[in-house]
């Protein structure tokens, strides 16, 4: 068609009948007007197919509760020495019931766990706990079922033999009930007051590990960022720290067992440390045998789902990240990854950066980000959507921390409401922090199904078969 006259700015051509007309930039104002991908046309990216980037994070496609414990019990040993009998293996199967009231896996928080546990000998009673209630409910079955017969007697020879028998379970009971109390005693280590049970200390955690710090002694330090006002422990998340960076490089030696009396029994051999798990003349290695580093990889196990999601955004031409988040470096989560059987490819910030013709490059990428970032995961992708954002692209972040997410839904910055955030449903959190960031927050959930709708497929049926 007819040129059309500017003004000022000379002459542009008239683009056809129901293109949308693009108004002229004033040159002095070009600068502000150029889009985000600015080495990318208009034109090219029409027929670019949408590509979602999944920022994960490592809680929700990992489950590190066993490698908690670990970490924790060994932080814990070094923080408060001869406070913590007893071996890692211990701990872990009652450490697993409190990990809802746990924010972050990497937190000093799973330390002073383990010396609460410790204190208050928690694994044991617990334990001793479900034992009696497996008993009780085992009792009361077959209380039911004698009832039964006896009411189906038709005999005065069997219902005393039934008489008989039930007077006899009652003389059991009232033995094992004398028992149950000498050894609820004995558990209580002759302390007059009652100590605290499982569920008070997952209700009352965030209380609790305050005064428990000061009770032990521990000076506290408040810190105010992204996360608020926090007080902790001073030096023991450094201490967590150290010892998972020492678990990941191979060099962690096992720390001994030193809150009980040594005897002639023991062995003066030192731990076995390096890349030797393995004792010769034996066929399965022995708990003693196995490295601490092989230790600490076998302690993570992935989230159900999660090794099909990564499949399925690869064949779609989508990307994964995975944010380490705090204490987690992008090498650790690299290398529990690949030791899970989940391919990574490498990131680097320099590589990465958008540029024309290449926006196939990340098509079908998992990718490790770490603690380089910040320790806020919400501030982390808005960084990388800042620096490598493509138009063609939508950024998604599914987190496991409750308290992340609802940061990030009050924050009201423009960075952080340009990605959708998501709690993934599958990691433990308590039912009241559910309920107060979902109403209070606007924190939104998203199970198996929904993850893998977020990048518009369907959920395998195996994955939904074993998650229903």
């Amino acid at each position: 068609g007819a040129p059309c006259a500017a003004p000022s700015r000379g002459t542009v051509a008239v683009p056809p009948r129901g293109a949308r007309c693009l108004r002229p930039t004033a040159p002095g104002h070009a600068r502000h007007a150029t889009p985000r991908a600015s080495s990318v046309e208009v034109a090219d990216t029409v027929a670019l197919r949408r590509q979602h980037v999944v920022c994960i994070a490592f809680d929700a496609l990992v489950n590190a509760t066993d490698e908690m414990a670990l970490v924790g019990f060994e932080a814990a040993r070094r923080f408060w020495p001869g406070k913590i009998p007893g071996d890692a293996e211990d701990y872990a199967d009652v450490f697993a019931m409190l990990a809802p009231c746990l924010d972050e896996s990497s937190s000093f928080e799973a330390a002073l766990m383990v010396r609460v546990m410790a204190e208050e000998n928690l694994a044991a009673r617990t334990r001793f706990r479900l034992e009696l209630r497996a008993r009780k409910q085992a009792r009361l079955r077959m209380e039911r079922e004698e009832n039964a017969k006896l009411e189906r007697a038709t005999t005065a020879k069997q219902r005393e033999r039934l008489e008989a028998l039930a007077a006899e379970r009652a003389e059991a009971l009232a033995r094992r009930r004398k028992e149950y109390a000498e050894e609820t005693e004995r558990l209580r280590a002759g302390r007059r007051t009652r100590p605290l049970n499982l569920r008070e200390i997952v209700a009352g955690w965030d209380e609790i590990k305050l005064h428990a710090s000061m009770k032990f002694g521990v000076e506290l330090e408040t810190n105010v960022g992204w996360e608020g006002r926090t007080v902790a422990p001073a030096g023991l998340q450094a201490t967590v720290d150290d010892v998972r960076e020492a678990f990941a490089a191979g060099t962690m030696r096992l720390s001994a067992d030193d809150a009980r009396c040594p005897t002639d029994e023991d062995d003066d051999d030192d731990d076995v440390s390096g890349d030797e798990y393995f004792s010769e003349g034996k066929d399965e290695p022995s708990r003693e045998a196995v490295c601490p580093k092989r230790r600490w990889l076998d302690s993570h196990t992935l989230h159900h789902g999660a090794r099909a999601f990564i499949e399925t955004c690869r064949a779609r031409g989508h990307e994964v990240v995975v944010l380490g988040g705090p204490g987690r470096s992008a090498e650790q989560c690299a290398e529990v990854l690949a030791h899970l059987g989940v391919r990574v490819d490498a990131f680097s910030s320099r590589d990465d950066s958008p540029t024309r013709g290449g926006e196939d490059k990340n098509r079908g990428t998992c990718r490790v980000v770490g603690a380089e970032y910040g320790s806020s995961r919400g501030l982390a992708v808005a960084a990388m959507m800042h620096a490598h954002e493509q138009p063609w692209q939508r950024w998604h972040l599914v987190d496991a921390s409750l308290a992340e997410l609802s940061r990030v839904a009050s924050s009201g910055l423009e960075e952080t409401s340009a990605f959708t955030s998501q709690f993934a449903a599958w990691t433990p959190a308590l039912h009241a922090d559910k309920v107060r960031a979902e109403l209070r927050d606007g924190v939104k959930f998203v199970d198996q199904h929904g993850l893998f709708e977020l990048v518009g497929a369907d959920a395998p049926p195996s994955v939904m078969d074993a998650a229903g």
